[in-house]
């Protein structure tokens, strides 16, 4: 026991010991913080204090005394206990004021003073941070007044801020000079072209101070133990680097030739130079977003191979996917230029070449998630570069297969998961129906569970109904009542769904059946029949939505038999093969050809099926019961004028006249249906005398025990007993 209790309080010391451990390193980052803060705000006070005194001296034309508080101001950018985000703070302060200073040097070159003069007398400044920021500044005003050609002063002040190698102040130092000196380059077209150099110098002075501030920017890291901490101030500092790249991709004298023969190889040998991670990665991304998509497009290959050629620590995926991002975008906006380079070019393979590799290298250390977020960019690339190639959709789908059936159950995380919906999904947009023909396409469904299955399953019918591709094709049918089971089952482990979501669900799949179509009854009888079986294996809540449409789908396929037995078997061509859909042997043979139809399609045939599923609805839902019942008949007095189904159609109105008597009792609701009732046994031609004076007795009798007060209503029933009985006389 005792030893026991010694073990409790040895761990209950170890817990309160990393407890005090743990308060101690927060208040130590927060008392650095404060100390932060204040050093801060010390230095900031101090700049706004000098940049006062020099903006006195410059109203008073006192250029002299601007310089020396000037000087005073730029010391405060030695500032080594600053961390680089309080740095950068003070720099734009610093930035604001000296902005002050460059107009006042260009007035002064407006007073007549030679600004050579000013150009050489700021260099007396003692300390070497302000001297090279004055000589900069004057520097630029220099290259305006172009009494000098502008690459000889930009070049003599990249060799100047050579002095300062801190990585800190370096960087900055760096940064003002590529923002002074931006709009002063010699480019193609601009005012300093010409004697004061051409575009390839500017193109040089750029990739020089970026190679020195990447350089460092590298630097920075040193050995410092805490290399998370300094990475995240890399990180915060990285666009001050990423700005020398953007100027570049800003000249105008760089042409595609001029970027693939001279600009990328130099990047790409820049990047090379180093090992370093965030430094490649972040160039790499550079590139694929500053340049024209056009220039990178064409020097597809050589980008491809050196990103692979990375640091194995970086995130090439990441470049990838930016990168097939852009180039998707691209080709969207641009067609027709596309197809003329990917007939040089395969574009795709060069990807999925590379994306290979990386799966094999990487496959086994990086998360499924990450490896499908490639996958799915590859697939918006393709889909958007190559329309109508199928095949190319289907290899992405089958590598994505591939790296599925290696992970374990516990890999498909929820980001993973999304990811497959969006691999089944995207190709819906543009291929619609096709992606039924992708053999891995169901293979990679599989992977889903339930919930998401059902996600897919709604975006296939949403593609298919938005399209109004006709499902002309009993196969395509088939593979897609297999895609969308989820929405023709329950699943029990699958939790309660709202209400109005499940409706919307089975509207889609009612709304399928409306795009039933074929120039042969034989086919549209097949493919409803393939429709019908799942229908009838759901349950009734599902059928309420399912069965009308497949109902009224029957009664079109009626109206198709009638038009062909007018005909006397002759097949009638209701359109060409591409308005019909799939051209088949049928529907090649000349117009006149007989095309007799199976001995199983009749008009008894498909008034049973159509039966049988009003009565399901009927023994569920009174009202709609009725009035399914009531189409039936008229399509059965359309169909059949010799009354060869007149008991057929007597037992239907036999039916639907007792659905009214023994279910519909609120008053309105009896006296609504009856009128209708009425008004179709006007028009009804399937009844033998007999059985029609019966049904009509059976009527009046309804009508006869409406109690109506109103006058209008009253004279409503008298009209339809009046209909009736002169209908009855006709007959």
């Amino acid at each position: 026991r005792c030893v026991q209790e010694t073990g409790i309080n040895a761990e209950y010391m170890g817990i309160v010991h990393q407890i005090k451990q743990s308060q101690k390193v927060f208040l130590e980052g927060q008392t650095m913080d404060d100390d932060q803060e204040i050093k801060l705000e010390e230095r900031r006070k101090t700049v706004r204090e000098q940049a006062y005194y020099m903006k006195k001296a410059i109203d008073t034309a006192n250029l002299r005394d601007a310089l020396r508080y000037s000087t005073y101001m730029l010391n405060e950018l030695k500032a080594p206990e600053l961390s680089p985000k309080n740095y950068y703070i003070l720099y734009m302060q610093v930035f604001d004021e000296l902005r002050v200073l460059e107009s006042a040097f260009r007035e002064e070159y407006r007073r007549g003073r030679r600004m050579a003069d000013l150009y050489e007398s700021v260099q007396y400044a003692q300390n070497i941070i302000p001297r090279l920021y004055l000589l900069v500044t004057a520097g630029a005003v220099y290259i305006e007044t172009n009494e000098v050609a502008a690459k000889d002063i930009l070049n003599d002040l990249l060799e100047m801020i050579k002095g300062v190698q801190h990585p800190l102040r370096g960087l900055f130092l760096r940064y003002y000079f590529l923002k002074m000196c931006k709009d002063k380059l010699p480019d193609e077209g601009n005012e300093y072209e010409g004697e004061g150099g051409t575009f390839k110098d500017a193109v040089s002075i750029i990739l020089g101070n970026l190679e020195e501030m990447n350089k460092l920017w590298i630097r920075m890291q040193g050995s410092s133990s805490n290399r998370v901490k300094r990475e995240k101030e890399r990180i915060d500092l990285k666009v001050l680097v990423g700005e020398n790249i953007v100027r570049l991709s800003g000249l105008q004298g760089v042409t595609l030739e001029i970027y693939t023969q001279e600009v990328l190889p130099k990047l790409l040998e820049i990047i090379s130079s180093t090992k370093d991670v965030i430094s490649q990665q972040y160039l790499m991304e550079c590139i694929v977003t500053a340049f024209p998509d056009e220039y990178n497009l064409k020097n597809l290959n050589t980008l491809l191979e050196r990103t692979g050629s990375l640091n194995p620590n970086c995130d090439i995926k990441a470049i990838y996917i930016s990168l097939m991002d852009r180039l998707a975008d691209f080709s969207e906006e641009n067609k027709s230029e596309i197809e003329n380079i990917t007939q040089d070019m395969d574009i795709f393979q060069m990807f999925k070449t590379n994306i290979d590799n990386i799966i094999e290298e990487q496959g086994q250390t990086m998360e499924l998630r990450k490896l499908l977020d490639l996958q799915v960019a590859f697939l918006n690339f393709t889909l958007k570069t190559y329309e109508k190639r199928t095949d190319y959709v289907n290899q992405i789908l089958k590598s994505c297969v591939v790296l599925c059936e290696k992970q374990s159950s516990t890999s498909f995380d929820e980001d993973s998961l999304k990811n497959i919906v969006k691999l089944l999904t995207y190709p819906l947009e543009s291929l619609s129906i096709t992606i039924l023909s992708m053999d891995e396409y169901p293979n990679l469904m599989n992977y889903l569970p339930f919930t998401k299955r059902k996600e897919v399953a709604v975006k296939i019918c949403q593609a298919v109904i938005s399209t109004r591709h006709p499902l002309n094709n009993l196969t395509t049918v088939n593979q897609l009542l297999s895609f969308i089971q989820p929405l023709l089952k329950e699943e029990q482990s699958f939790g309660n769904q709202e209400p109005y979501e499940f409706e919307g669900e089975q509207q889609l799949v009612a709304r399928l059946v409306h795009l039933v179509e074929n120039n042969h009854p034989d086919k549209v009888f097949e493919i409803l029949n393939a429709f019908r079986q799942p229908f009838e294996a759901a349950d009734e809540k599902r059928q309420f939505y399912t069965y009308p449409s497949l109902i009224f789908a029957y009664i079109r396929l009626a109206r198709q038999l009638k038009i062909y037995n007018e005909t006397q078997g002759t097949y009638k061509k209701a359109g060409n093969a591409e308005e019909g859909g799939e051209e088949n042997e049928e529907e090649s043979e000349p117009q006149e050809t007989q095309a007799y139809l199976k001995p199983e399609l009749n008009f008894k045939v498909v008034f049973e099926i159509i039966r049988k599923l009003a009565d399901s609805i009927a023994s569920g839902n009174a009202e709609l019961g009725i009035k399914l019942y009531l189409d039936i008949l008229q399509i059965i007095s359309e169909c059949d004028p010799q009354r060869e189904h007149d008991e057929f159609s007597y037992e239907i109105a036999e039916a639907a006249l007792t659905l009214y008597e023994d279910e519909i009792s609120d008053s309105e609701t009896k006296r609504v249906i009856i009128l209708q009732i009425v008004g179709v046994f006007q028009i009804l031609n399937c009844f033998s005398e007999e059985n029609y004076d019966t049904l009509v007795s059976n009527i009046t009798q309804y009508l006869s025990l409406i109690h109506i007060s109103e006058p209008t209503r009253q004279a409503e029933i008298s009209y339809a007993v009046f209909c009736l009985k002169k209908k009855k006389r006709y007959v």
